[in-house]
């Protein structure tokens, strides 16, 4: 029984069948864990619990079930799974890759299931819901028939099934909705009660307990009835119990006696004791010390006793003591250093200190965790380590939102006594389970008795927790909030509540628009404490807004100059790949059009330099000489195109780069070899190009050739001329002129002279056209209009047409079109 059974088929066409006859299980990943979603086409009673790192969900049915989504979308936290047989349901066994907790709900996630024909089960760091708890009555009145019965109202299915890796056999009794489960493990002499987050899960320790199961619940038995106490004890799991590392009676001696006297006697004691008596004196003026909570004082001695002693010999009683100073000083990481030598061991003493260092450096999962180990070891401790240790417990276990278990931390907690001085501290902590079970009135309530209190730490998480609970019912607004936050950021500084606080006035900011302050909030936090998980949350925020404004429409409402102080400022959020390098592109294009042309230039560099190779990085670096071209350098240009060469690159990439290094190299004055670079390249822009490389080396006719080349049969086209083809037609008439082409002139008037509709035009044409009949003076003006013409807004006008993506945003059109001319003076 619960051996895994291979699947057989007969032929290639029944394991089709199979295949598509099974249900598939549905994986959502989300911020809050994987979900795994299982349908059945009935009502299924189900059973979810964890041993080790292998998760079981038991379930009364044998419908086939696909797996195959498990394996391929939940791989980052599910390594192993696998389907068990079972007479009258399955198992499925899930092996986790990290500890992950694990709850159990009815329905799909969005819509609850009242039957128990869908089942959700959630892998997460942190849990929002909790089963409901079930409860193991004894039944003493006959002891020949003592027996366990536990109220499980509907339960499912019996079920025997082996755990390959422990070899033991489990007892699993399954449940419909909601979820009910055993919260702690419960250990007797013939059984154990296994943690659940559904149904019952016996783990017998004597071959004849039988579980069966009844309308109202299940029973457990045995023949000649179960070996019960009169009462139950706290549950402990994994270790043993140790001797306690202080003794009760010492502890309040060394509290009652006059601490000079006291202290003066025991430093007598060490300086005259040899040997091995040396160590247990340091030990009992370090419990002096810790009695009186001058932990550093004790540190101190105890790091004196450890001093000489060899690796591997160090005293075990020593070393602990050492850790537990060590971690209410504020040094963890070394008490963690400690706990891990093999002197200690991994008894209930170094669960119970381990837990408290990973609490100290907010591991709440991992603490959780290691105090559920060591429950008994609590209860050895003095009243006042006691309520430090259940302190940090309830808040570890309101971290990962275990309110049940902070709520028995809470009780504890009530039972040694909350003193004065961590009243306003644990008021903090009830407020907070009570906002996480949805008491709203009570944990404002309890937060302002905090706020109210001397202890200006727990005063400051307190208002911190009330303001973020008023905003979230809506009795306070935005600016209120933003005042009392800004305040509480400013009087209290250095710990987690300030990177808390700090979170949330970035998101404040953010939604008030004022980003270059969200920013700088989360930037702060995350230098404050860089590992915590408030600052990696506000860290991931910043980089989330960083990229909207950036790559979004989020960014449009800041200036341009803004958006560049505010990337300069917070650089380091730019994401890797490729939308980093489009986030830049986009941040160049925006500094283009109000003409930042050396800003871009810069951020475009950096990309070529750094971030780009290949056809990548030779289109960026088109883009660059392109931006070095309108900021008249073209020097710059000529080097980015010549350091980004590559083979074989694209045609339309290639005629790009050659027509920018051509009118590079034509502004440099190597006009030839400008000539030479775009002589066999075909398009308009090459024409005009070509006209504007003629033209600055004073070879009028042929400039005026390729003008007339570029319009071609534009004079057959009655269409009136705009500005730009009407300067273009006088720049080429000019060069005619100048070239005294008689025939040229003759040809381009008859062709030209009846589009120039504007008087203004005409006269400028007729004096253009008609050298002869003008004067020196306007012979002189022609010359000079020649010599002033600028044709690169012309060239980079048809390099946008041509190449829409080579300036994604371009700048503000030019109120005087390229190639139109100056009012001439005169007639």
């Amino acid at each position: 029984v619960g051996t895994i059974k291979p699947v057989e088929t007969t032929a290639p066409a029944a394991s089709v069948q199979a295949a598509a006859a099974a249900a598939p299980v549905a994986v959502q990943r989300g911020s809050d864990g994987v979900r795994l979603n299982f349908a059945f086409d009935a009502a299924t009673p189900a059973a979810l619990f964890r041993r080790a790192d292998a998760v079981w969900l038991v379930v009364d049915s044998t419908q086939a079930l696909d797996l195959d989504a498990i394996r391929r979308d939940a791989k980052s936290v599910v390594g192993e799974v696998s389907r068990i047989a079972l007479p009258q349901g399955q198992a499925i066994r899930m092996r986790l890759l990290r500890p992950q907790l694990v709850a159990l709900a009815a329905g799909d996630g969005a819509t609850p299931d009242a039957d128990g024909r869908r089942w959700t089960v959630i892998l997460a760091d942190t849990l929002t819901t909790a089963p409901q708890p079930l409860e193991a009555r004894r039944d003493l009145a006959d002891p020949r028939r003592a027996s366990i019965t536990v109220p499980l109202a509907g339960a499912g299915q019996l079920h025997r099934l082996t755990d390959p890796d422990a070899g033991d056999v489990l007892l699993v009794v399954t449940a419909p909705p909601p979820a009910r489960g055993f919260i702690k493990r419960q250990d007797m002499v013939e059984l154990s009660v296994l943690e659940s987050a559904q149904g019952v899960v016996v783990r017998p320790k004597s071959d004849d307990v039988a579980a069966t199961v009844t309308p109202d619940g299940v029973t457990l038995s045995r023949p000649g009835g179960l070996t019960l106490s009169s009462a139950w004890t706290r549950p402990e799991r994994g270790v043993s119990a140790v001797p306690p590392l202080f003794d009760d009676a010492v502890w309040r001696a060394d509290r009652a006696a006059a601490f000079i006297a006291r202290r003066d006697a025991l430093i007598e004691a060490v300086s005259v004791a040899g040997g091995a008596d040396r160590i247990a004196a340091r030990l009992a003026l370090a419990r002096f010390y810790m009695a009186w909570a001058m932990y550093a004082e004790a540190k101190a001695v105890l790091d004196l006793t450890l001093a000489d002693a060899k690796p591997g010999t160090e005293d075990a009683t020593a070393l602990t003591m050492r850790a537990l100073a060590g971690i209410l000083i504020g040094r963890p990481e070394q008490a963690l250093k400690d706990l891990a030598n093999p002197a200690i061991g991994s008894g209930a003493n170094a669960q119970l200190w381990k837990a408290l260092a990973y609490a100290r450096q907010q591991k709440w999962a991992a603490a959780r965790e290691a105090f559920k180990n060591a429950e008994l070891a609590i209860g050895t401790l003095p009243l006042e380590l006691q309520r430090v240790v259940l302190r940090d417990a309830m808040r570890a276990s309101v971290e990962v939102r275990d309110y049940p278990g902070a709520a028995a931390r809470g009780d504890d907690l009530d039972a040694v006594g909350v003193t004065a001085d961590i009243a306003p501290a644990v008021a903090v902590l009830r407020g907070r389970l009570a906002e996480g079970l949805g008491q709203e009135k009570t944990a404002l309530a309890a937060y302002r008795i905090a706020v109210a209190s001397p202890d200006r730490q727990a005063a400051a998480e307190a208002r911190l927790l009330e303001v973020a609970l008023r905003r979230k019912r809506g009795d306070i607004a935005a600016t209120e909030a933003l005042s009392q936050l800004e305040t509480l950021s400013a009087l209290w500084r250095g710990d987690d509540i300030e990177v808390r606080t700090l979170q949330q006035l970035a998101r404040l900011y953010a939604d008030a628009g004022r980003y270059a302050e969200s920013l700088a909030a989360s930037k702060t936090a995350t230098r404050l404490q860089p590992n915590s998980e408030a600052a990696r949350l506000a860290q991931d925020e910043a980089a989330a807004l960083f990229a909207q404004l950036y790559l979004g429409p989020k960014g449009d409402s800041l200036s341009p100059i803004d958006a560049l102080a505010t990337f300069y400022d917070y650089r380091e959020l730019t994401p890797i790949g490729r939308r980093g390098d489009e986030m830049i592109r986009r941040l160049a294009d925006r500094l283009i059009a109000v003409d930042l042309l050396a800003q871009a230039a810069d951020l475009l560099q950096y990309q070529v330099d750094h971030r780009l190779d290949g056809a990548a990085r030779a289109q960026v670096a088109a883009r660059l000489a392109m931006v070095y071209l309108m900021n008249r350098k073209p020097e710059r240009a000529i080097a980015a195109l010549h350091a980004t060469r590559i083979a074989d690159l694209a045609g339309e990439l290639r005629q790009q780069r050659l027509l920018l290094e051509a009118r590079a190299q034509s502004d440099t004055g190597r006009r030839d070899l400008a000539l030479e670079i775009v002589a066999n390249l075909p398009g308009r822009e090459a024409i005009r190009l070509r006209s504007d490389i003629y033209w600055a080396a004073r070879r009028w006719r042929e400039a005026a050739e390729q003008i007339e080349l570029y319009y071609g049969d534009r004079a057959r086209d009655f269409k009136p001329l705009n500005a730009t083809e009407k300067g273009d037609i006088i720049r080429a008439a000019i060069g005619y002129a100048l070239a005294d082409d008689a025939l040229g002139l003759a040809r381009f008037r008859e062709k030209y002279a009846p589009l120039m509709a504007g008087e203004a035009d005409r006269d400028a044409f007729d004096k253009a056209s008609k050298p002869a009949s003008a004067n020196n003076a306007d012979l002189v003006n022609l010359a000079k209009i020649a010599g002033r013409v600028d044709t690169l807004d012309g060239f980079l006008r048809e390099m946008q047409a041509r190449f829409p993506d080579a300036i994604a945003r371009a700048a503000p059109a030019d109120t005087t079109p390229t190639g139109s001319l100056p009012a001439i003076a005169g007639e």
